[in-house]
């Protein structure tokens, strides 16, 4: 039987299928071959725990829009919607466990059975907003940049003025946002200053969520503000 944690909100049947049969296997990001460096990503994917950054560059590879992939969520299947392939750089944050369709095999499945690709449609039009609110940060200030990619790393669900923990090197925060790690720990150490968090080894403390997250209230977040989502 399916892991309790596969998430079957309207999940066409043969989808559900192919992982139920004698091919279906959980994968990590290396097996998979999702984390490669720079790749075309194309085919399905569900990630049923952990999380992972997906960074999109520029044709000049100056700057990078990166945003974060949460549990237990779909992601991918806009080559088959008529819309090219994503160039991305995976970067895993946490250990994650995933089941991949190959684009192969995904179309099989899709011509067979077209309700399909409505379904694949709700989930490109689910993580939409993510990649257009992705390409708005790249271009706000450096604190913005970090604030952003912090708040995106927060659980979800914490509560008003209740201290959280980001367990996260500068390195990966460096990865995510497009800057390099000197321009992120000038960032930490001015918020750390302005008491809004407190810094430790692989690890940042948010000591006030209510002050943390005003300090993005002139960020442009039209498209997604990942705040509401953590409230």
């Amino acid at each position: 039987m399916m892991s309790s944690s596969f998430d079957l909100r309207n999940i066409p049947e043969s989808i559900y299928k192919y992982f139920e049969d004698s091919s279906f296997k959980t994968c990590s990001l290396k097996s998979s071959g999702l984390e490669s460096g720079f790749f075309t990503f194309s085919g399905l994917v569900y990630i049923k725990s952990g999380r992972f950054s997906m960074s999109m560059p520029q044709n000049n590879m100056e700057t990078i829009y990166s945003f974060v992939i949460e549990p237990q969520r779909w992601l991918g299947s806009v080559s088959l919607l008529g819309l090219p392939s994503p160039v991305v750089l995976i970067n895993e944050i946490e250990k994650t466990e995933l089941l991949y369709i190959p684009t192969k095999e995904l179309i099989q499945i899709a011509d067979n059975n077209p309700m399909v690709y409505k379904w694949l449609l709700n989930i490109a039009t689910d993580n939409f907003p993510k990649w257009f609110q992705a390409h708005l940060i790249a271009f706000s200030t450096r604190e913005t940049r970090v604030l952003y990619c912090l708040t995106t790393l927060l659980p979800l669900e914490v509560s008003n003025n209740n201290q959280t923990e980001i367990n996260i090197s500068q390195q990966k925060i460096s990865d995510i946002c497009g800057l390099s790690r000197p321009r992120v720990n000038e960032v930490l150490k001015l918020l750390e200053q302005q008491e809004v968090l407190l810094l430790s080894h692989k690890k940042i403390q948010i000591t006030n969520i209510n002050k943390f997250f005003k300090k993005l209230d002139d960020a442009n977040l039209s498209i997604y503000d990942p705040r509401t989502q953590r409230i």
